[in-house]
């Protein structure tokens, strides 16, 4: 198993530098700065391929620590309405049936 590991971390080394290397083309970025002033900024095609694909990544990682989180606030919220139900029914079977019937008696 680790030597496919090893080939396919090899052929995707190989395919990112063939794409480094095709992409190296200048492309002019514009943008605005602080003072809302338009700036114009010339840089290699693949750093922008690849800043925009590590944005795209670290906003869906954000993305999901977010959903995790709420998720484990919900499974909290569940378990404690869990655990109080099951508090409600021992405390239910601890009581004796003549106590229940008396207590439903008119």
């Amino acid at each position: 198993m680790p030597a496919i590991k090893i080939v396919i971390f090899v052929l995707l080394a190989l395919i990112i530098s063939i794409f480094a290397v095709k992409n190296l083309d200048l492309v002019e970025v514009s943008f605005y700065d602080f003072g809302l002033n338009s700036v114009n900024v010339k840089v290699p095609l693949l750093i922008v391929i690849l800043a925009s694909l590590g944005l795209g990544f670290l906003l869906a990682w954000v993305e999901g620590v977010f959903a995790k989180m709420k998720l484990k606030a919900t499974i909290h919220s569940k378990q404690k309405t869990i655990d109080s139900l099951n508090r409600e029914i021992a405390e239910l079977k601890s009581k004796s049936l003549p106590e229940l019937t008396e207590k439903n008696d008119p």
